[in-house]
């Protein structure tokens, strides 16, 4: 990947120079809120997708910025991903199982906790045994090309003799043990306490980015408004979020969470600190210049 930094130079380039703009709130994704939220019934397979099962499934949409978050949920059913999947997706399992297949064989399968990347152009099965929720996280405009309706996506074209693409596990225990490029450090001014040592590495990079990012205890200023929409994943330490409104959250392990573009405030992590993170790849991009 030629990507390397993340929002860290960034914020560093415009560090100095803050702009007047209202904060923007995080936005918690914990399993068990998201759990309890309700959905909107979705209009029914088609009938050529739906190889066994039911045809009933919904979902809501939380967040609409440079990106989509959304929960879907189904019976259990097995569709038939019989045309290219029409985008990247990122997916956290919440409730239940699924089994995904590709035309060339390959097998995988997922519970709660777990998460992957469907990247663009796959094709298959995706086996829901039992009742499934999810967490998905979408590039707007594929989202919106789509018509934001998960059962009318299908139909974009693979170029010819392009390899099937694959799912792209991203499994915690495997996320934690993969080694990070050093970054270089942060600009006098945005460590307010703590070692200014950090590090990530790129995971995928289609529509969307996923990344890793560590960093040793720190606590770092945001004084710029955060360049993107940026969801996050703790997988290792703890990370207190303040905005400048004086409002505070605190995520762990397993936790959640997105920061809204134009957000400000300071980035505690009280000690070793890893997240995955997944960002609109334009913006991301654009942002790194």
């Amino acid at each position: 990947m030629t990507k390397r930094l993340t929002f860290i130079l960034v914020l560093a380039v415009t560090l100095m120079a803050p702009l007047s703009q209202a904060d923007s709130s995080i936005l918690p994704l914990r399993t068990e809120s998201l759990m309890t939220e309700p959905v909107q019934a979705l209009p029914p397979w088609p009938e050529s997708m739906l190889i066994s099962g039911e045809s009933a499934h919904g979902q809501k949409v939380l967040h609409e910025g440079e990106f989509v978050v959304v929960i879907y949920e189904s019976v259990p059913a097995v569709i038939g991903i019989n045309e290219p999947y029409p985008y990247d997706e990122f997916v956290r399992v919440l409730e239940g199982t699924v089994v995904l297949t590709s035309v060339a064989g390959d097998r995988q399968v997922y519970g709660p906790n777990d998460h992957f990347l469907v990247p663009k152009g796959w094709m298959g099965t995706w086996d829901m045994p039992s009742p499934f929720r999810e967490l998905i996280v979408v590039e707007t405009a594929a989202w919106n090309q789509s018509e934001s309706t998960f059962a009318s996506t299908f139909g974009s074209t693979r170029p010819t003799g392009e390899a099937d693409p694959k799912v792209l596990p991203l499994r915690v225990d495997t996320l934690r043990e993969d080694t990070l490029e050093a970054l270089p450090p942060w600009p006098e001014g945005v460590v307010v306490t703590g070692v200014n040592k950090h590090a990530q590495k790129v995971l995928h990079e289609g529509e969307v980015v996923a990344a890793l990012y560590g960093a040793d205890a720190a606590r770092l200023t945001v004084a710029a408004p955060f360049p993107y929409d940026e969801y996050v994943l703790v997988l290792q330490g703890q990370v207190v979020l303040t905005s400048d409104d004086g409002s505070s959250q605190t995520f762990g392990v397993g936790d959640g969470f997105l920061v809204p573009k134009g957000w400000t405030g300071t980035w505690d992590m009280p000690e070793q600190y890893l997240e995955k993170i997944v960002v609109e790849t334009a913006a991301w991009n654009e942002a790194e210049g």
